[in-house]
């Protein structure tokens, strides 16, 4: 299990090969723990309800799967296969959700690339089952009256969900701007962003979708987005355990045909979607329609920006040295995956 006093000692700076190591243990913290552990959690077979984890902030899942869900398209697909229910679980990041696929706890996570990459990296078997989202956008956001430009970031504090998608923009975006061994980067999730914007405690924080547009609208300046470096924009994957793919070999065609059933309800009416989506995070229908455009929801399981997205967040992390493994994106999709 990962060292429960961890996040403590999350003020990471970049001056030293302590830096690195830190860093790579936060991305890696949920998927490294011993291979013989992964080993017993692959070997145990799913009972009659799939498990289904999640990035919160909602109860349940958005998306198109999330509106499959809704409308039962994916309980009916899935009947066939033996399944009986969804269970859904929803989690604060992406190293949790790892934490539970490989104790064996989860049987389809959707989470962001970054944290999925590093599992497969660090030995776990899930496969790709497909994308939710492609191409999202993080929000840089400074408290009122704080900096104006990254390069002022120099010698100050940002804060961000360490693991995540999010995480990889930010150190992206400092090597960029040639600030990243001076800029010291704290563990902070989504939920705690805005008091730290308040209070001042933080130059900079780094938000994801929903939580970048409402704290743009109360007036917390953005002096950055990922849309602006478009290798650093994030994915959303599916990943289905290996367990599950053996004992069910026709999920992939059945997830496939319940998320294009779905996607062309929210086509045919996008209002009932975002009203649908907005209800379950929480978040305003205005920040939603920022957040998640519908050119964001892949028509197909391996679309090429996607793919290509997945192989920037490998290349950089493999160049960063916070994954030492590389392996073939290829091999990490499933035959039979629509």
């Amino acid at each position: 299990m990962p060292d429960q006093n961890f996040t403590k000692r999350l003020t990471v700076t970049s001056h030293s090969s302590q830096r690195r190591r830190l860093l790579g243990s936060t991305l890696a913290a949920a998927a490294s723990l011993a291979l013989p552990g992964v080993s017993r959690a692959q070997t145990a077979a799913p009972g009659n309800a799939l498990r289904l984890g999640f990035i919160g902030p909602g109860k349940k899942p958005a998306s198109a799967t999330g509106w499959a869900l809704q409308q039962g398209q994916l309980q009916r697909e899935l009947a066939p296969l033996g399944f009986t229910d969804v269970v859904t679980r929803v989690f604060p990041n992406g190293p949790d959700l790892n934490e539970a696929f490989v104790a064996g706890h989860l049987d389809v996570g959707i989470y962001g690339d970054t944290p999925a990459v590093v599992a497969r990296a660090q030995g776990f078997q899930g496969s790709l089952l497909g994308f939710d989202n492609v191409g999202m956008n993080v929000w840089l956001l400074t408290p009122r009256g704080g900096v104006k430009t990254v390069k002022e970031l120099e010698g100050k504090v940002v804060g961000v969900a360490l693991g995540s998608y999010m995480h990889r923009y930010v150190l992206g975006l400092l090597k960029e701007a040639g600030i990243l061994k001076s800029v010291r980067v704290v563990h902070m999730l989504p939920r705690d962003g805005e008091p730290a914007l308040e209070r001042g405690a933080v130059a900079a924080f780094a938000a994801p979708i929903n939580t970048g547009p409402v704290l743009e609208a109360r007036g917390y300046p953005v002096i950055d987005e990922a849309e602006k470096h478009p290798s650093l924009r994030g994915t959303s994957v599916i990943i289905a355990s290996p367990k599950l793919l053996a004992a069910a070999p026709g999920l992939p065609a059945a997830w496939g045909r319940a998320r294009t059933a779905a996607l062309q309800d929210i086509r045919r009416d996008s209002a009932a979607y975002y009203a649908f989506h907005a209800e379950v995070s929480g978040f305003p229908v205005a920040a939603v329609k920022d957040s998640y455009p519908l050119s964001h929801f892949p028509d197909t399981a391996y679309p090429a920006e996607g793919i290509r997205l997945i192989e920037e967040v490998k290349r950089f992390l493999l160049a960063e040295n916070l994954i030492r493994r590389d392996f073939d994106v290829t091999q990490w999709k499933i035959a039979g995956a629509v």
